[in-house]
C-alpha cells in the first residue's frame, strides 16, 4: 500500500478510535456495532477478540476474499489461509476491542468447541503436519509430465482414430491432475515462500491448464471463505462463487427461485423452470461443457477482457493481475501447444482436430467437476448472513469420497488428488494433500466428540446422492 493508503488509514483509525490515537485504552465495540460494516466500503472484522477496519483493503495480499467476512469474525478463516506471525499485517488497521459479553448468540459450549478445534490446529502444527515433502511433489510433477508427453506421443507417431481418441482423454486426466496440483502450490501446500507457489501454480494453471491463476484464487478462495453458502440477493456476491449456478443449476428451493426478483412479474422465466426442472438430467451434460467455460473466463481475465463475478471485477479494478506478463504469456503459449497437439502436429483436418479438442476438454470438465462436485453438492447449504461458525460450516457442507462399489481406495487417492478429503482439506487448506491421510483420524474424532455431522461416501453413492438432490429441489 502507498504512502496515501497508509495516511488514509491513519486517518481512519484516528477518526474511528480518538482514544488509542491520543495513547488512552482502546475503544470497545459490541457484537452489533461490528455487524452494521458489511461491504467493501465499509468493512469490519474481528480477530481473537481484536476489531479491525478494513475498508477499501484492496491491496490485500489474498485479494476481495477479505470482504466475504465483512461484519464477522474471521480468526479461524485467517488461521487456515494465512502462515503464523501474518497477523502483523493487520495491526495498521486495529480499531479497538470487542466486547465478549456482547456476543450472545455463543454459549459456553460453543466457546468450549471453538478453543477444541484451535486446541487441535496447535496440535496438528507441532506433529509437522503442515511440512511437506519435496520429494513427493517431484514424483507428482514429474508424473503428470510423463502423462502430457504419452498423450502428445500418441498423436504424434500414430495415424489410428482408437489411438488419438485415448490420446484426448489421456490429455483430460492429464489436465485434471493439473488441476490438482495447481491447487496445492497456490495454496502454499508445498513452499513456505508463496512467491514460489504462484510461480509453479502459473506453470500448471496457465501454461499446462490454460487456467488463468489469479481467476482461480478469486473464486477458489471465496469458495473456501464460504462453502455452499448462498448470495443475499441475486445480485449480490457475498455466497460461494463454486454454487452460484443459476439458471442452470439449483442447489436449494431458495436459490431455485432466486431469479424471480430479476423478473417485473415475479415470476419464473420459462429457461430457468425447464432448466431447474430437468436439473439432474442435464446435470453431467453440464459438466462436461464446464472446461469450456472455465477456459473462457481464465482467458477474459489475463487479457483484461472481464470478469466472473463483481467480486473478481472489483479485485481487477482495484488491483489488477498479479502477474500480468506471465499469465498471458502462459495462457498464450497453452493455446499454441493445444492448438498444436489438437491438429496432428498439422496432419488433422478441421473436424478431427475439432473432435479431439472437444473429447479432451470435455472429458477434462467431467473429470474435475465430478470430484469437486463430491465434494460440496447435495450438501447442507446456508444463507451468508446466518452461517454457523468456521469448523461446522466446513464440515456440514462437505463430504469425504472413499472406494467402494468395486473401486479401490488407491485409485480414488489418485484420481481425486487429495480432495477425496475434502472435509479435511477444508479446515486446513495449507496441509500438504501427503499428510491428509493422518490428519483424518483426529479431525473424525473430534466431530464425533462435539456432535459435528461428518459424512463420507463412494464415488457411486455421492453422484447418486447429488442428483437425488437435484431431483428433490426440481
Amino acid at each position: 500500500m502507498g504512502k496515501g493508503g497508509e495516511a488514509l488509514i491513519g486517518a481512519k483509525m484516528a477518526a474511528a478510535n480518538p482514544a488509542s490515537a491520543s495513547g488512552k485504552a482502546p475503544a470497545k465495540y459490541t457484537w452489533e456495532e461490528v455487524k452494521k460494516h458489511i461491504t467493501p466500503e465499509d468493512a469490519w472484522v474481528v480477530y481473537q477478540n481484536k476489531v479491525y477496519d478494513v475498508s477499501n483493503w484492496h491491496d490485500h495480499p489474498g485479494g476481495a476474499v477479505i470482504f466475504t467476512h465483512a461484519g464477522d469474525d474471521m480468526t479461524d478463516i485467517f488461521a487456515a489461509f494465512h502462515a503464523q506471525g501474518s497477523q502483523a499485517m493487520i495491526k495498521k488497521f486495529f480499531i479497538g476491542d470487542l466486547i465478549p459479553e456482547s456476543v450472545t448468540h455463543k454459549d459456553e459450549r460453543q466457546l468450549a468447541f471453538e478453543k477444541g478445534y484451535r486446541d487441535l490446529r496447535a496440535k496438528l502444527i507441532m506433529m509437522g503436519m503442515f511440512k511437506s515433502s519435496k520429494l513427493y511433489y517431484a514424483y507428482k510433477c514429474l508424473f503428470n509430465m510423463g502423462m502430457w508427453a504419452t498423450a502428445c506421443a500418441m498423436v504424434y507417431y500414430s495415424d489410428s482414430i482408437a489411438v488419438h481418441i485415448g490420446s484426448a482423454l489421456l490429455m483430460g486426466l492429464f489436465w485434471q491432475q493439473c488441476g490438482w496440483l495447481a491447487h496445492d502450490f497456490l495454496h502454499h501446500q508445498v513452499f513456505k515462500k508463496r512467491k514460489y507457489g504462484d510461480l509453479v501454480g502459473v506453470f500448471w494453471g496457465d501454461l499446462m491448464q490454460g487456467y488463468s491463476m489469479q481467476w482461480w484464487k478469486n473464486k477458489h478462495n471465496g469458495h473456501h471463505a464460504v462453502p455452499n453458502l448462498h448470495n443475499s440477493t441475486a445480485q449480490s456476491q457475498d455466497g460461494d462463487p463454486d454454487i452460484d449456478t443459476m439458471p442452470l443449476l439449483a442447489w436449494s428451493l431458495k436459490q431455485a427461485q432466486s431469479f424471480r426478483e430479476l423478473r417485473a412479474d415475479g415470476k419464473d422465466s420459462p429457461f430457468v423452470k425447464f432448466m431447474i426442472k430437468w436439473q439432474a438430467f442435464t446435470y453431467f451434460p453440464i459438466l462436461l461443457l464446464a472446461r469450456l467455460s472455465w477456459l473462457n473466463e481464465s482467458f477474459k481475465t489475463a487479457f483484461g477482457l472481464g470478469a466472473a463475478s463483481a467480486n473478481a471485477a472489483l479485485e481487477m479494478k482495484r488491483k489488477g493481475l498479479q502477474y500480468p506478463y506471465l499469465e498471458k504469456m502462459g495462457i498464450t503459449l497453452h493455446w499454441a501447444w493445444v492448438i498444436a497437439v489438437s491438429s496432428g502436429f498439422g496432419r488433422f483436418s478441421v473436424p478431427y482436430s475439432l473432435m479431439y479438442f472437444l473429447i479432451s476438454t470435455c472429458s477434462c470438465g467431467l473429470f474435475l467437476a465430478l470430484v469437486f462436485g463430491l465434494g460440496h453438492n447435495g450438501m447442507a447449504t446456508y444463507d451468508a448472513t446466518t452461517r454457523p461458525d468456521f469448523w461446522k460450516l466446513q464440515v456440514t457442507t462437505t463430504r469425504n469420497i472413499t472406494g467402494g462399489h468395486g473401486i479401490p481406495q488407491f485409485f480414488v487417492d489418485w484420481l481425486c488428488g487429495g480432495l477425496q478429503y475434502q472435509v479435511d482439506h477444508h479446515l486446513f487448506p495449507m496441509m500438504p494433500r501427503h499428510n491428509l491421510a493422518r490428519t483424518h483420524e483426529l479431525i473424525e474424532s473430534f466431530c464425533k466428540e462435539w456432535g459435528v455431522k461428518y459424512h463420507e461416501t463412494d464415488l457411486v453413492d455421492g453422484t447418486v446422492e447429488v442428483l437425488q438432490h437435484l431431483q428433490k429441489v426440481s
